[in-house]
């Protein structure tokens, strides 16, 4: 009896040992067939985890530069968090 109970068990292990890795190879090869996103062909932004912090000129609060409003001028660029900043400074 005991017998049949290891032998359950482990053959119960061995499926799910056997889905995991099917599982594993069926994402990576799912990866490696999917093209590349190249720059300027409708990829999506980067996300805001991997853009620069700004800091708002009028405020001092930072944010990610993707969320800010941006001015150039001639020496600098200026960053504002928000409308109000920017009608702040003028």
């Amino acid at each position: 009896m005991i017998k049949y109970v290891i032998g359950l068990l482990v053959s119960i292990l061995a499926v799910a040992f056997f889905r995991a890795v099917s599982g594993l190879l069926t994402n990576a090869v799912k990866d490696a067939m999917q093209p590349e996103a190249k720059p300027g062909s409708g990829a999506p932004p980067p996300s805001e985890a991997s853009t620069r912090l700004r800091k708002c000129k009028t405020c001092g609060t930072f944010a990610p530069e993707t969320r800010m409003l941006r001015h150039s001028t001639r020496d600098a660029e200026i960053f504002f968090c928000s409308k109000e900043c920017e009608k702040k400074e003028g």
